[in-house]
């Protein structure tokens, strides 16, 4: 058995078992007891175990309510001393630049059925579709693919069922930029499915969603990857995957050094728990209105949605608002970044376009207000292409920013 498989076989006892001894475990995987403690303390150098004579064992982790009740005061007594944001802390170290330029995305996968209409139908209409298409998607998905196009370290973790679609989409998503993933499976549930409509004549979609195995996830999945999440440059999530699970994730991410980003869709109303844990929050217009109570029809409404949703606890709030652009606010100043021009094919991805690229970037090192600049300018040329995992590629981005800065700074004809 080869040494990474080992070392999985152990993390995956020891998460199941609490507790493991040398002996032991050197019997059950056939190797020296010489070899299991070389890999022991391996395994020790990450947040998780902890060596003990004979053995090693899993540390305890605070539990939710204990976590939420620590973020919960620092944000707020942090927020009465300063009278501003606290901005993510930087005095953390990690081992390798890989892991300071990561983005780890806890996402979902979805097979996307996608019927091409003339029009949305009402309610109790039939109507026909012009065109049927299947495409992967998910948002946590789409958003892995977006940020794969800018990042060359990202890593997205799914699960799936037992099933072909199964099977498909391994075979879709390796052969994608996306650098690593954790394919998890669910043997009970299928794997998730949207049934998508999109308007021939603007592009405007319906979605629903069965999530099967994307809302399977335990605690057990996420701290097999607790090294990652913990050391990431940016944690990327959604609410696609079981709530509960989507927290721990998120507390897991703010015990080590992540940014982290939520896409608040598909909302639900439990999120407002756990804004107080949240860096950069990325809603649509409806999704703002859910949030903060306040009815959006203007870029000042907007600010007024942004600034409820910053005072429950987000650091920052990005509101995308489709044809109007997106809004900023960091807490102190509020920024209005206009749409990009486009020949809009199709909406559906174009708010994961926007947030996986704005990960991407941040996750090199990029500041917020730029970042979005960028990302809008990504999503802009997203809806130009049907799927909703069809993302641009960099160099277009190039071209599509170049084009609006000749367009705003070109003289005037006589």
């Amino acid at each position: 058995m080869k040494k990474q498989e080992r070392q999985k076989a152990i993390r995956i006892k020891l998460i199941t078992d609490k507790k493991a001894y040398v002996s032991e475990l050197a019997k059950e995987l056939s190797v020296t007891t010489q070899t299991i403690r070389n890999d022991l303390n391996e395994l020790c150098q990450s947040t998780l175990f902890s060596l003990f004579h004979g053995g090693v064992q899993l540390k305890n982790t605070p539990d939710d309510e204990s976590l939420f009740e620590q973020s919960f005061t620092e944000t707020i007594l942090n927020g009465f001393k300063s009278g501003k944001d606290i901005a993510p802390n930087s005095n953390r170290t990690t081992q390798n630049s890989y892991i300071n330029e990561s983005v780890y995305i806890l996402g979902s996968f979805n097979v996307d059925i996608v019927s091409e209409i003339t029009a949305l139908p009402q309610i109790g209409q039939t109507i026909r579709a012009s065109a049927t298409h299947f495409y992967a998607g998910g948002k946590g998905t789409n958003q892995a693919i977006a940020a794969a196009k800018i990042n060359n370290n990202v890593h997205l973790t799914v699960k799936l069922g037992s099933d072909e679609f199964s099977k498909k989409a391994k075979r879709y998503l390796t052969k994608t930029e996306i650098s690593s993933f954790s394919f998890l499976i669910n043997e009970m549930s299928p794997t998730g499915i949207a049934i998508v409509w999109v308007s021939d004549a603007t592009g405007d979609n319906m979605i629903s969603v069965t999530l099967g195995a994307n809302e399977t996830f335990t605690e057990e999945d996420i701290l097999l990857d607790i090294d990652i999440i913990r050391n990431c440059r940016v944690f990327l999530t959604q609410l696609e995957n079981n709530f509960p699970i989507t927290r721990y994730a998120i507390m897991q991410a703010k015990l080590g050094k992540a940014i982290v980003v939520l896409n608040p869709a598909p909302y639900v109303p439990e999120i407002k728990e756990i804004l107080h844990l949240i860096d950069i929050i990325t809603p649509n217009k409806i999704e703002a209105e859910a949030l903060s109570g306040v009815v959006i029809d203007d870029i000042n409404s907007a600010k007024n949605a942004a600034k409820s949703i910053h005072i429950q606890g987000a650091k920052s709030v990005i509101i995308t608002l489709g044809n109007q652009g997106c809004l900023i606010f960091d807490g102190k100043v509020y920024t209005h970044i206009p749409a990009y021009k486009s020949a809009v094919v199709d909406t559906s991805g174009a708010a994961d376009a926007f947030t996986g690229a704005l990960a991407a970037y941040i996750a090199n090192g990029k500041e917020l207000v730029n970042a979005a600049q960028y990302a809008s300018a990504f999503a802009s040329l997203k809806v130009e292409r049907k799927g909703a995992s069809n993302m641009p590629s960099n160099s277009l981005v190039y071209h599509r920013k170049q084009q609006l800065f000749r367009e705003l700074f070109s003289p005037l004809s006589l």
